[in-house]
């Protein structure tokens, strides 16, 4: 049975179902730990579940970790067969994503790990 990330599931089962996909090593990491232009601590990935043909969106900022599940909306190749990158379908979505991730939790992203003021790259000051 598939299982997929719906609004009325919580990130956190995304977190867990994401974390197995890794460790079982069943994953193509598209992107990882890019920072973003303007706060370098916070960092986006994405990742594509061969099994599940599902694609993760990550954004951290080393303390606070949110992770949500989208279905990819490319049938085939399958997951495990893309191998030359992310498809501009599959970009188009997980990018949207991380966008509607950043506007839900960038008050949370944005604060330091450690409680400092964030660092800003180009804001004003």
């Amino acid at each position: 049975m598939r299982t997929t990330i719906t609004a009325s599931q919580s990130p956190k089962d995304a977190a867990t179902r994401l974390a197995e996909i890794i460790a079982r090593k069943k994953f193509i990491p598209y992107l990882n730990d890019l920072p973003d232009k303007e706060f370098p601590h916070i960092k986006a990935s994405i990742f594509g579940a061969f099994e599940t043909n599902e694609l993760f969106v990550k954004l951290t900022n080393g303390k606070a970790t949110f992770v949500e599940a989208i279905d990819s909306p490319l049938l085939a190749p399958a997951m495990a067969d893309r191998i030359f990158d992310m498809d501009v379908l599959d970009s188009n979505v997980a990018f949207a994503r991380a966008n509607e991730m950043w506007e839900k939790h960038k008050d949370e992203l944005i604060g330091e790990a450690d409680g400092q003021q964030p660092q800003c790259i180009g804001c004003p000051r």
